[in-house]
Parts: C-alpha cells; structure tokens; sequence
C-alpha cells in the first residue's frame, strides 16, 4: 500500500509528524508547496497534515485539498493537525478542520517534535486507523 502524506509545517511540528508517519508506512512526505505536481491517483493512502494558527489550517493546504476533494475521498484518507492544546479543545478543534476537510479519520497531536523524539504512541495509534 503506497502513502503520501502533504504538509504544511511552520515550527517543523508538523513537519517532524510527516516524516515519521512515512517513516513508519514507508511512505512519502511532502510539503504542500512541493505536492502540486504528484499524481494522488498513485496512491493508495492519503494523509493530510496542517498545523493551526488561529483555528485554522494554511490556506495552501485547504486549497490544495479543495482541488483534490474528489481523489481524496475516492481513497484510504487521514487528517492530522498540530495544536497547542493537548485536551478536548484540541480535540474538538480536529474535529471541526477534519469536518471541513470531509475526512473522517483524524487525530490531534501537541509537540510533535517531541512525540517524534519521545513516546511517539499517539502517533502510531493513528497510523493503526489507516
């Protein structure tokens, strides 16, 4: 199974997350900015990864998804933010920018630099539901 994972990082929090998730799925990682020019038709998996500046993701990233909304949902997809709080605020922020993405697997993470470096179980537990 083939996995592209898009981007769009400012801290490197969302970054750090990208390239484990690839790491573990032997996939891609690809920062939105780059990601015009792959075919997501030869994927398999789609992950989407934002980071949030307030309460929203980078509109690259929405555009980038918007114009990709019919693959996206035609394939395995995932939504992943990075956030700064680590409770139900996060969680119900995820759970709205994953609605507006109309992706139904989604997953918050705080300090993903640290997760990464750290106890990345988070991180896998969300690698287990795609």
């Amino acid at each position: 199974m083939s996995t592209i994972i898009v981007y769009a990082s400012s801290n490197g929090n969302t970054k750090a997350v990208a390239e484990y998730i690839a790491k573990k799925t032997g996939g891609e990682a690809v920062a939105v900015s780059d990601a015009k020019n792959k075919d997501l038709s030869s994927y398999d998996t789609i992950v989407i990864g934002g980071r949030v500046w307030a309460g929203g993701v980078p509109k690259d990233l929405v555009e980038y998804a918007k114009n990709n909304k019919d693959i996206i949902a035609q394939k395995n997809s995932a939504f992943y933010v990075c956030c700064m709080y680590n409770d139900e605020k996060g969680q119900k922020q995820c759970d709205k920018l994953a609605a507006e993405f109309g992706i139904a697997k989604h997953a918050f993470f705080n300090k993903g630099k640290k997760l990464v470096q750290g106890d990345a179980k988070v991180i896998d537990d969300f690698i287990a539901t795609f």
